[in-house]
């Protein structure tokens, strides 16, 4: 076994949690409020539960073939047409791995104008080749530590946000637009948890995979709950047209925030958060990445194809888009499909052909 280390269930939810939240943040955000408008919140809700298809789909396949990774249970077990589709996650792994070092420099670029891009990748990656050479224990442990903290500072934030400025009547009508906003808006974040089929790359390596099922639907909901703040937030304060058309609502909404005559720009939070958030994030997918091909080539370890995929990864950032404009178009036209595929579409299908597989992998065994 390539992975020797083991995680906690928590610890494996909160892996989860990190990496759906931080994203929802920084992409989901701008597109839910510009397809949902004032019905963001219940597009959310509505979407997480639709989105539980893919995790709950994902957790029964993963206990079909336990001790397996995604990409073991489709190079080993479902002959040429898994190793195709194999081949198609590493790539998506890569994808996702190069969009959120994309958007980590996109973000620091909003800040620091002077500083060249290619600057904020080069920490990054540094930093996430790292924490993947140093295994997925390591990695767990260090969101362990920083979670907590982070959750702490989020929700002081909502409280110094919960001023006179907001006007929450901006959340109504409720269904004002019709149902169509609400279904546009609930399919995003149904294809923003389907990010979690990058967890199909760590449960095996669960210390109690029989409670997968649970921890796996505690850390959707709590990821909906740390959702819903940032969704209402910018539309009470803003209205939900001028926050569709920022690029980041959140940190926009930070910005006013002001304790007495002393205590503001506390932007610097925010900042604090989407740091540690797409560092860990970056972490998961590359882990994921540099795991299933070693994986896929039967290597003995996968930490010397680290540093290879790290310079990789870097030039894919540089050339995923031109500027953000494309990043954007990137996310509102492209992001959930593919991650609709990836991440609901065809782990129902592996799950739903499973029983016929396993049952011609045990014939081919005793012959």
């Amino acid at each position: 076994m390539i992975e020797t280390g083991r995680i906690s269930n928590i610890q494996a939810a909160m892996l989860a949690v990190t990496s759906l939240t931080i994203i929802g943040h920084l992409i989901l955000l701008t597109v839910i409020i510009s397809e949902s408008h004032q019905d963001s919140w219940v597009a959310a809700i509505i979407g997480t539960i639709c989105g539980l298809v893919g995790t709950i789909t994902l957790v029964r396949l993963s206990q079909k073939f336990p001790g397996l990774t995604l990409s073991e249970i489709l190079f080993f077990h479902f002959s040429w047409v898994g190793k195709l589709i194999g081949v198609l996650y590493l790539v998506y792994f890569y994808v996702m791995t190069v969009l959120a070092v994309r958007l980590f420099a996109e973000v620091y670029k909003k800040i620091m104008e002077e500083t060249p891009m290619v600057a904020f990748m080069a920490v990054i990656l540094f930093l996430t080749a790292y924490i993947v050479y140093s295994g997925l224990e390591t990695m767990s442990r260090l969101n362990q530590i920083m979670l907590p903290i982070l959750v702490i500072f989020a929700i002081s934030l909502v409280f110094l946000t919960m001023g006179k400025n907001k006007d929450y009547t901006n959340l109504l009508p409720i269904l004002g637009n019709g149902l169509s906003p609400v279904a546009l808006g609930s399919l995003t974040v149904m294809g923003w948890f389907g990010e979690f089929v990058i967890m199909g790359m760590i449960f095996p390596y669960v210390e109690r995979p029989m409670k997968l099922m649970r921890i796996s639907i505690y850390a959707a909901l709590i990821t909906l709950v740390f959702f819903l703040g940032p969704v209402t937030g910018p539309i009470a304060l803003f209205g939900p047209v001028e926050a569709a058309q920022m690029e980041f609502p959140t940190f926009s909404e930070v910005r006013y925030i002001t304790a007495g005559d002393v205590l503001y720009r506390f932007d610097s939070i925010a900042i604090l958060f989407w740091t540690i958030g797409l560092m860990i994030r970056i972490a998961i997918f590359f882990y994921g990445l540099c795991l299933g091909t070693a994986q896929a080539f039967k290597l003995k370890s996968y930490k010397p194809i680290v540093i290879p995929y790290a310079w990789l990864i870097g030039v894919g950032s540089v050339l995923f888009v031109k500027n953000y404009q494309e990043l954007t178009d990137f996310l509102f036209h492209t992001y959930v499909p593919l991650n609709l595929i990836m991440g609901v579409a065809i782990p129902l299908l592996l799950w739903l052909v499973s029983p016929i597989v396993i049952k011609k992998n045990q014939k081919e065994d005793s012959l």
